[in-house]
């Protein structure tokens, strides 16, 4: 394990979560999105103490476990760690059944349970909570951006160095050729969130997943990418509802039609996406339901 440099006093520590690392004058640290429990963390404290690196603060982009998870194992190192997140993320971080309730809709289950839990941790505390504009840590200005989307509590960070760690905002191209039905809790604000990236003057960009840093100039090409697969979808959803479809209908022609593998985990993640396609058409005026026979049917409206 090392420190791999982007620029300046920014670096990466690559893994399943890549981990932001942001070195303060001081040789103090900010970490964003540690990631899952277990070995990984181990080995980013000894990397810390082997380069007399004093962890201060850890920044979560969202409320996902495989961002957040490891928390509570850099805290018992580093007893006077600042734990921080958006306010909407402190909600599901500080109450993971919260979580777990909102896929299953309602009160959650042991099926459910034993895929989401096995690799996290004691629920995690948020010290301070953190919203769009500039953040000053340690004497430093960084930048805190807003980006709903993937989840309703996603921020991304940018550094003085122009580095900026964008969570699960964008999807690499490798992961997004095998995985391209996106888990997204709502649309409209994704698509926007895409939009405002655009507009951001960074110089590179880290996801949280891939292997890859992104460059200003590549990061353009990938938005589209990431805006074609929920276009896809968009419109296969318009497609499926010409006829009055139920949701669970809807949801297996998705699946088939996309030969796309699932647990049951996986399976209400999909059901999940699918709703915020359904509310995002409902939005939009495109979308009507009807009740038959114990049936609710969603329709495209005809114009």
């Amino acid at each position: 394990m090392k420190l791999d440099s982007i620029k300046g006093r920014t670096f990466i520590v690559r893994g399943g979560t890549n981990t932001g690392v942001y070195l303060f004058e001081d040789n103090s640290a900010l970490i964003i999105d540690p990631g899952l429990s277990g070995l990984r963390p181990n080995k980013m404290i000894k990397l810390f103490e082997e380069n007399n690196i004093d962890l201060k603060y850890i920044i979560n982009t969202h409320e996902h476990n495989d961002h957040y998870g490891s928390c509570n194992q850099f805290r018992k190192k580093y007893e006077n760690l600042t734990v921080m997140s958006s306010e909407h993320a402190k909600l599901y971080i500080e109450n993971p059944e919260v979580f777990s309730n909102y896929i299953i809709g309602g009160k959650t289950n042991e099926f459910m349970e034993e895929k989401l839990r096995s690799k996290s941790l004691d629920k995690v505390q948020i010290d301070q909570t953190i919203s769009e504009g500039p953040t000053i840590l340690n004497g430093e200005d960084l930048g805190v951006i807003d980006f709903k989307g993937h989840t309703s509590g996603s921020i991304g960070v940018l550094t003085k160095d122009k580095v900026l760690f964008v969570g699960d905002l964008l999807i690499s191209e490798d992961i997004i050729k095998k995985f391209d039905f996106l888990f997204i809790f709502d649309i409209k604000s994704q698509l926007e969130s895409l939009k405002k990236l655009r507009d951001i003057d960074f110089e590179y960009l880290v996801l949280g997943h891939g292997k890859l840093t992104i460059t200003k100039e590549y990061s353009e090409e990938l938005i589209k990418i990431n805006e074609s697969s929920i276009q896809k979808y968009i419109n296969q959803t318009r497609n499926h509802l010409k006829e009055p479809t139920t949701l669970e209908n809807l949801l297996k022609k998705i699946i088939k039609d996309n030969n796309l593998k699932n647990n049951y985990k996986e399976y209400h993640f999909f059901k999940s996406s699918l709703v915020s396609l359904i509310s995002y058409l409902v939005d939009n005026g495109e979308v009507g339901y009807l009740l038959d026979d114990g049936d609710l049917l969603y329709y495209i409206k005809t114009k």
